[in-house]
């Protein structure tokens, strides 16, 4: 079976998500924003992994995948598609994400912050796209998100999972 947006696919849940925080923690911390470290899933979810700031303060971090449900199971059907994100569509899909993981129920708290951890590996979404329409975009405003970004998948030219930290409105 043929699988959409690949690349951060994994056997299980909680390992996937696990591996994708890790990812973000990484280029968090090299570039030089948040210094967060040993994550580890946690049980029960939501959160879906906690981490610790440098002051060994608890980190909740609520995962979510940027993709077409559609191209997905079309692609899953052994179709080859992809989906052209057109203006105001990946806004609108992380605006949706962002508000779901806002109105959950967090257990283990309380959490100095509670970041939400988008990721995609979506064929024709690229960076440049994504920075350019969501600096134009503030989200929220949200009871319990302190921040969110955007997590791509790994990029060969910066060797690096390029991430865009997401505007939240207070």
């Amino acid at each position: 079976m043929k699988t959409y947006a690949p690349f951060f696919e994994w056997h299980e849940k909680g390992p996937k998500e696990l591996g994708v925080v890790e990812e973000l923690i990484l280029a968090l911390n090299q570039g030089g924003g948040l210094t967060l470290h040993s994550p580890r899933e946690f049980n029960p979810d939501p959160p879906d992994c906690v981490c610790f700031d440098t002051e060994g303060r608890p980190i909740a971090i609520e995962v979510a995948e940027v993709v077409c449900e559609t191209a997905a199971r079309l692609t899953a059907q052994g179709k080859d598609v992809y989906r052209h994100w057109g203006p105001g569509e990946l806004a609108e899909h992380i605006s949706r994400e962002l508000t779901d993981k806002d109105q959950k129920t967090y257990h283990g708290g309380p959490y100095e912050e509670i970041i939400a951890c988008l990721f995609t590996d979506e064929p024709a979404l690229t960076l440049d796209h994504a920075k350019t329409e969501l600096s134009q975009h503030a989200f929220g405003p949200f009871a319990q998100l302190t921040s969110a970004y955007l997590l791509f998948s790994y990029d060969p030219g910066s060797r690096s999972y390029p991430v865009v930290r997401l505007t939240l409105r207070r």
